[in-house]
C-alpha cells in the first residue's frame, strides 16, 4: 500500500484521503465522530470522485449507514469490515 496522501475534495466537511493498493486507488474519509448529514454528504463528495472509474471509496462510520445502501444498489456494491476500534470501514465499488 502506498502512503495515504491528503486529498482536497470540493464541497467536503471532512478530511479526505488517497492511496494505492494491488493497483487500485482508494479514496478515504473517516466520519465516525460526525453526525447526520455529515457522513451523507462527504459520501456523496466522495462518490463523484469514484463514479464511472475503477477507483474504491472507502468510508470509516461509527455504524452501518443502512439507510444508504438501497439507494445506491444499483450503482455500487460494498464490502463491510468492522475494525478493532468498534468503527466500521465499508470499501464501495462501481458495479
Amino acid at each position: 500500500m502506498s502512503e495515504k496522501q491528503p486529498l482536497e475534495v470540493p464541497g467536503a466537511s471532512l478530511p479526505f484521503v488517497t492511496y494505492t493498493e494491488n493497483g487500485i486507488e482508494y479514496i478515504e474519509f473517516n466520519s465516525s465522530a460526525s453526525y447526520p448529514p455529515e457522513p451523507m454528504v462527504n459520501f456523496m463528495k466522495g462518490f463523484e470522485l469514484i463514479k464511472g472509474t475503477n477507483k474504491r471509496l472507502v468510508m470509516i462510520n461509527a455504524q452501518e449507514p443502512a439507510p444508504l445502501y438501497p439507494r445506491i444498489a444499483t450503482d455500487l456494491t460494498w464490502e463491510v469490515e468492522v475494525l478493532e476500534s468498534g468503527d466500521i470501514k465499508i470499501v464501495f465499488q462501481n458495479r
